[in-house]
Protein backbone atom coordinates (compact mmCIF):
# COMPACT_ATOMS: atom_id res chain seq x y z
CA UNK A 1 0.00 0.00 0.00
CA UNK A 2 1.27 3.49 -0.79
CA UNK A 3 1.07 6.02 2.02
CA UNK A 4 1.35 9.57 0.66
CA UNK A 5 2.44 12.53 2.78
CA UNK A 6 2.36 16.16 1.69
CA UNK A 7 5.58 18.10 2.12
CA UNK A 8 5.42 21.76 3.10
CA UNK A 9 6.73 22.80 -0.33
CA UNK A 10 7.74 21.37 -3.67
CA UNK A 11 11.19 19.82 -3.42
CA UNK A 12 13.93 21.53 -5.46
CA UNK A 13 15.49 19.53 -8.28
CA UNK A 14 18.30 17.84 -6.31
CA UNK A 15 16.41 17.45 -2.99
CA UNK A 16 14.69 14.11 -3.81
CA UNK A 17 18.04 12.48 -4.64
CA UNK A 18 19.59 13.79 -1.41
CA UNK A 19 16.59 12.46 0.54
CA UNK A 20 16.79 9.03 -1.12
CA UNK A 21 20.51 8.75 -0.38
CA UNK A 22 19.99 9.76 3.27
CA UNK A 23 16.99 7.43 3.67
CA UNK A 24 19.02 4.43 2.54
CA UNK A 25 21.91 5.11 4.99
CA UNK A 26 22.04 2.99 7.14
CA UNK A 27 19.11 0.74 6.27
CA UNK A 28 17.17 -0.33 9.36
CA UNK A 29 15.77 -3.86 9.35
CA UNK A 30 12.15 -2.85 8.73
CA UNK A 31 12.73 0.22 6.55
CA UNK A 32 10.23 0.64 3.78
CA UNK A 33 10.78 2.38 0.46
CA UNK A 34 10.17 6.13 0.53
CA UNK A 35 10.43 8.41 -2.49
CA UNK A 36 9.86 12.12 -2.99
CA UNK A 37 8.29 13.58 -6.08
CA UNK A 38 7.45 17.28 -6.24
CA UNK A 39 5.63 17.99 -2.95
CA UNK A 40 4.71 14.38 -2.09
CA UNK A 41 6.56 11.77 -0.08
CA UNK A 42 5.33 8.26 -0.82
CA UNK A 43 6.16 5.34 1.44
CA UNK A 44 5.33 1.81 0.36
CA UNK A 45 4.01 0.39 3.62
CA UNK A 46 0.95 -0.14 5.78
CA UNK A 47 -0.43 2.66 7.96
CA UNK A 48 0.88 1.13 11.19
CA UNK A 49 4.37 0.83 9.63
CA UNK A 50 4.31 4.46 8.55
CA UNK A 51 3.36 5.51 12.06
CA UNK A 52 6.46 3.73 13.34
CA UNK A 53 8.69 5.48 10.79
CA UNK A 54 7.46 9.07 11.17
CA UNK A 55 10.23 10.10 13.57
CA UNK A 56 12.86 8.64 11.27
CA UNK A 57 11.29 10.27 8.19
CA UNK A 58 11.26 13.64 9.97
CA UNK A 59 14.94 13.26 10.91
CA UNK A 60 15.93 12.41 7.33
CA UNK A 61 13.85 15.29 5.94
CA UNK A 62 15.47 17.70 8.40
CA UNK A 63 18.97 16.40 7.60
CA UNK A 64 18.27 16.68 3.86
CA UNK A 65 17.08 20.26 4.33
CA UNK A 66 20.29 21.07 6.22
CA UNK A 67 22.51 19.56 3.50
CA UNK A 68 20.66 21.38 0.73
CA UNK A 69 20.64 24.68 2.67
CA UNK A 70 24.41 24.46 3.19
CA UNK A 71 24.91 23.68 -0.49
CA UNK A 72 22.81 26.67 -1.52
CA UNK A 73 24.68 28.96 0.87
CA UNK A 74 28.02 27.72 -0.47
CA UNK A 75 26.95 28.41 -4.05
CA UNK A 76 25.91 31.94 -3.07
CA UNK A 77 29.25 32.55 -1.33
CA UNK A 78 31.15 31.28 -4.37
CA UNK A 79 29.14 33.57 -6.65
CA UNK A 80 29.74 36.55 -4.37
CA UNK A 81 33.48 35.82 -4.39
CA UNK A 82 33.53 35.52 -8.17
CA UNK A 83 31.69 38.85 -8.52
CA UNK A 84 34.13 40.58 -6.15
CA UNK A 85 37.05 39.20 -8.15
CA UNK A 86 35.48 40.33 -11.41
CA UNK A 87 34.80 43.85 -10.05
CA UNK A 88 38.40 44.09 -8.82
CA UNK A 89 39.70 43.24 -12.30
CA UNK A 90 37.51 45.71 -14.19
CA UNK A 91 39.29 48.82 -15.41
CA UNK A 92 37.64 51.78 -17.04
CA UNK A 93 40.28 53.55 -19.13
Amino acid sequence: MNMVLNLSAEAPGYWPDEFTDAWKQPPPAMMRQAVVERSKLTSTCMAFELHGQLDQLNEVISATNDVCRLGTEQVALNQDGELRDLKAKLRYD
